[in-house]
């Protein structure tokens, strides 16, 4: 009996596999990772939350952890890498020479481990961050970021007359 070798036995897939990085199209990462699940590989795409500025509004996005980069799963003799090259959305196996080299399987665990944990996006100021306020009467003045005050609003220290006074504004008129 012949095995496709794009759709190996998962059990042996599990034991013996490798975990390999592909390097993938610029912002194509999903692309690649649905195309190369549709040939039966077994794909890890981590990804990281977080908190960035569109429109002038802080909102939560979802981005590769390594962007240009997601890992597959093989079992060289196998698996056939070659159809990796022309999936949609992929470059290719990334090498040194003529070599594949894959991933230490610790780090891959931990990759995982830490991809498994739902951790809340960091803030997008910290304590004693200088700022500039980018609205309002204050604007175009650098103030010191203090801390949050609820979802939209916080806290800065502003220099005004030799003293420095508390100001809380909203989050959104913030800027590094």
């Amino acid at each position: 009996m012949e095995t496709d070798s794009a759709n190996p036995d998962p059990a042996r897939q599990v034991a013996d596999a490798a975990w390999y990085v592909v390097a993938t199209k610029s912002r194509d990462e999903e692309v690649a990772k649905v195309n190369l699940e549709r040939q039966g590989y077994l794909v890890f795409l981590p990804t990281i939350s977080l908190q960035k500025r569109r429109r002038g509004h802080w909102t939560p996005v979802t981005e590769p952890l390594f962007p240009g980069y997601l890992f597959v799963s093989l079992v060289f003799g196998d698996d056939d890498p070659a159809p990796i090259r022309s999936t949609v959305g992929c470059v290719g196996l990334v090498r040194f020479g003529q070599t594949y080299t894959p991933v230490p399987s610790e780090l891959m665990a931990r990759l995982k481990a830490a991809v498994g944990k739902d951790t809340a996006a960091p803030a997008p100021f910290q304590s004693g961050d200088a700022v500039r306020l980018m609205s309002g009467p204050f604007v175009g003045l650098e103030a010191i970021y203090d801390m949050a005050k609820g979802e939209d609003r916080a806290q800065v220290l502003l220099e005004v007359l030799g003293r420095v006074q508390r100001l809380t504004v909203e989050l959104d008129t913030l800027q590094k």
